[in-house]
């Protein structure tokens, strides 16, 4: 036992010397019990001797468990555990296989009664769904850690404010901004988790007010400004001149959307040359560059305009081999960017009459505009909700339906004892009332839950008819702009003398008419859309029409969206005169009386169409 103790002491020396000469060591030691789990998880997230070597990680990791065990920090040990089998996230796993190895690292928590280390596994593998983009799986797991860690509170979760900003950064990118505001006001009421996160809950907040005051007006907009103002304070506070530069950029937007070019252009050039001095070893202000050519090409500048799209290009691939770019939420940061890029490309291109590469980023745009809509416009994020509330309430009638049948027991027990005791007929009858208030509870429970399931399948539907509507409006704008590209080539003829010219203008007019806009691939895509808004049209029409051909098929639901003679033209690829020739011998084929049913069929459940 002397020779235990001699050696746990030798081992204490040791560690205190150890602690000495490396100041992350001498900073832990001095920490409360909570700070530690902060710094440590800070230190093994953004430390690159650590995070990109494994035995500098893994022993440093021995140190600061001997520190636990020697102070009795028996968290600080199971934090220190977590990271060591999580340690492979720094690798090159990709983000499924990520999420897997949290999740079985939370299993092995469980199974140890370890519900706090379990739940910020789970946090962690809803992360990395997210960035997978499987927002179903992301927000069950991101939901059931948050409901338990918030449970704990502050005292066991030191962390928990960075939980609550990454939980509404999420909520954020599918475009719930008010959840993702309340979340953002819940993280800041708690210590910070780090600088940085204190500026982004403040900044993000100014993006959530700043999406909301688009279409709630002037109130949202001072809020914006307000808690960007705020984020450049916290950023000054900390010594962070890229932050102050960040935040300032976010300011201009507020000034673009205003169309308050010179103000947006002072503060963006501020963002500019902040981000350009502070950011070689962070975020270069590739986003800041792309909006200042957004702001030169609203004001036709067109010379400012293309140096600084080329300049946010240049930026951006050299962001790409940032180590904080690729933390949580780059994906998306991508996103918005290349987005704007793209816009502002295809109006730079237009500008200078090079239709061709205008067209091919305009294509591009499209593209990228329909992926992010169909992460904003996720239900699935709602849908997990309600179904968790739907299982609530069920959980519920179960409870008063058992409650109900002891009920039951109850009031056949004093039935038998009435024969005996008169007296319990005062107790049958309150009980007989209490029964029937218990009936009342779940039928009102009941109903409930049958009206919750009703919104589900109701926004469900009123979802499927956004997307296809989108997917049209997108037909259509392609469709305007061959229109577009048609009559600038055909005022190009007229100008062309040479007859070899003329007859290629001609043949590029042709070849733009005889283009299809709904490809097979396209029209496999439009017919899902379609079916999920109008799921039982194509079953009657076959049922009705058991000889009906594809091409047959695909006017007719074309013709059940509204769409005109001439805009089908160009969806199929096909001359207006062969649609009327084809509605003509549809008319004949089916004859009057299916012709009837037909038309009750188009008409059913359908608005007035909105395009001539």
């Amino acid at each position: 036992m002397l020779i235990v103790r001699s050696f746990s002491t030798l081992f204490w020396v040791l560690f205190s010397l150890a602690a000495l000469a490396n100041p992350f060591l001498n900073r832990l030691e001095k920490a409360t019990p909570a700070n530690r789990i902060i710094i440590v998880l800070n230190q093994f997230d953004t430390c690159s001797v650590l995070t990109q070597n494994r035995a500098n990680a893994f022993n440093m990791l021995t140190l600061v468990v001997s520190m636990g065990r020697k102070t009795g920090d028996d968290r600080l040990v199971r934090y220190c555990r977590f990271v060591k089998d999580t340690y492979d996230k720094h690798g090159t796993l990709s983000n499924i296989e990520k999420a897997a190895m949290f999740l079985t690292v939370g299993r092995r928590a469980e199974e140890a009664n370890d519900e706090q280390i379990a739940a910020v596994c789970r946090h962690f593998a809803g992360e990395y769904y997210f960035l997978n983009n499987d927002y179903g799986r992301a927000f069950e797991h991101l939901l059931a850690a948050n409901k338990t860690l918030r449970s704990m509170g502050i005292g066991q979760v030191p962390e928990l404010s960075r939980y609550l900003f990454e939980l509404a950064y999420n909520y954020y990118h599918v475009g719930d901004y008010e959840t993702a505001i309340q979340l953002l006001h819940e993280s800041a009421r708690y210590p910070a988790y780090n600088p940085n996160l204190a500026i982004q809950t403040q900044n993000t907040l100014g993006m959530a007010y700043t999406q909301l005051s688009k279409v709630k007006g002037l109130k949202y907009t001072e809020k914006a400004e307000y808690f960007y103002r705020k984020a450049r304070q916290t950023a000054a506070m900390y010594g962070d001149s890229l932050w102050i530069g960040l935040a300032s950029g976010n300011l201009a937007h507020l000034y673009m959307q205003q169309r308050n070019w010179k103000a947006a252009l002072a503060a963006l050039q501020l963002d500019y040359t902040l981000g350009m001095k502070f950011g070689d070893k962070r975020i270069l202000p590739n986003q800041t560059a792309v909006n200042m050519a957004a702001v030169y090409a609203s004001r036709h500048q067109w010379d400012s305009c293309v140096y600084f799209l080329g300049q946010s290009m240049k930026l951006y691939r050299r962001n790409l081999t940032s180590t904080d770019f690729t933390s949580f939420g780059h994906t998306l940061r991508d996103e918005y960017y290349l987005k704007a890029y793209y816009d502002v490309a295809r109006q730079y291109y237009r500008a200078r009459g090079n239709l061709p590469r205008a067209y091919a980023y305009f294509d591009s745009l499209t593209i990228l505009t329909d992926r992010i809509s169909k992460r904003q416009n996720s239900r699935q994020v709602w849908l997990a909700e309600q179904t968790s509330l739907i299982q609530k309430h069920q959980s519920e009638v179960r409870v008063i339906e058992a409650e109900k049948n002891t009920q039951q027991l109850l009031f056949w027990s004093i039935g038998v004892g009435l024969v005996l005791v008169s007296g319990l007929f005062f107790l049958l009858y309150r009980s007989s009332k209490l029964r029937h208030r218990q009936e009342t509870i779940i039928n009102i429970e009941q109903e409930r839950s049958l009206r919750l399931q009703k919104r589900i399948v109701e926004d469900e539907l009123q979802q499927a008819k956004a997307d296809l509507e989108v997917f049209v409006l997108n037909l259509h704008e392609k469709n305007a702009l061959i229109d577009t590209i048609t009559a600038e080539l055909e005022s190009l003829s007229q100008l062309q003398r040479r007859s070899h010219e003329q007859q290629q203008i001609a043949e590029a007019q042709q070849n733009l008419l005889d283009s299809s806009l709904l490809t097979n691939d396209d029209w496999d895509e439009f017919r899902r859309r379609f079916e999920r808004v109008h799921p039982h049209f194509l079953r009657q029409l076959k049922i009705q029409f058991a000889d009906i051909s594809p091409a047959e098929e695909r006017l007719l639901v074309l013709l059940k969206l509204g769409i005109n003679t001439r805009q089908m033209s160009r969806m199929l690829g096909i001359s207006p005169d062969s649609i009327r020739k084809t509605k003509y011998r549809m008319r004949k084929k089916l004859g009057a009386d299916s012709s009837s049913y037909l038309i009750d069929l188009l008409a059913e459940n359908f608005p007035e169409p909105s395009h001539s």
